[in-house]
């Protein structure tokens, strides 16, 4: 998940990067600094307002954006004043991105997994992310070439596809243990009290039948 919206973010960021005007170059620089502030705010309030929520609302805050970025590139010949929208949306979308999808899904990976299995969910984790940006920012030229101003609506597509994704199936992890998580998983999938499966598939810990559900 979190692959393709920091691919989405860079991909933003080659927007700016194309205009070599000096304006363009201090809206490049304006950019970064919206992500580290609002890195920063993530970072602050992370334990209080909770990963899932936090990860919500960045997901939701960035569908909004896209779509309105879309409009604005779209009806930006025909106004100057939509070439600001677009402008501000980019800032609101990197925003909402460093909120939630940017840090938290790394915070989640890391909690969900107990210190044995936990390096190799890291490192799947990287791997997939940096291939996907990898690939979404080799293909990306050309879905711009074939859906001009509407390419961002894929974005808006999966970024909605995954806050649906993040309500229904993401467990909050702050202030659990790995057994509590995994035990929500099993619930979620129907297992029940005296279920033969022994074995916390996340944790490695091994539970009795009797504490399971």
């Amino acid at each position: 998940m979190c692959h393709l919206l920091l691919a989405g973010l860079l991909l933003l960021y080659q927007h700016f990067r194309a205009c070599q005007s000096p304006q363009s170059n201090r809206r490049y620089h304006r950019a970064g600094i919206v992500n580290v502030v609002f890195t920063v705010v993530s970072l602050l309030v992370v334990d209080r307002a909770g990963r899932r929520t936090l990860h919500l609302t960045g997901l939701g805050g960035m569908a909004v954006f896209a779509i309105i970025l879309t409009i604005a590139l779209k009806l930006t010949e025909q106004a100057i004043g939509w070439s600001y929208v677009s402008i501000v949306s980019i800032y609101l979308f990197v925003a909402f991105f460093e909120i939630g999808p940017g840090p938290i899904p790394w915070f989640i990976v890391a909690e969900l997994f107990s210190q044995g299995p936990r390096p190799a969910a890291m490192a799947v984790s990287g791997c997939s992310n940096w291939t996907a940006n990898f690939l979404v920012g080799m293909l990306f030229p050309y879905a711009e070439r074939g859906c001009g101003p509407y390419v961002f609506l894929i974005f808006a597509i999966l970024l909605i596809l995954f806050f649906i994704f993040t309500f229904f199936k993401v467990p909050e992890t702050r202030g659990r243990t790995f057994e509590d998580i995994a035990k929500s998983f099993q619930k979620s999938k129907g297992l029940g009290h005296g279920s033969r499966r022994n074995s916390v598939e996340l944790t490695g810990v091994k539970v009795p039948p009797g504490q399971m559900g």
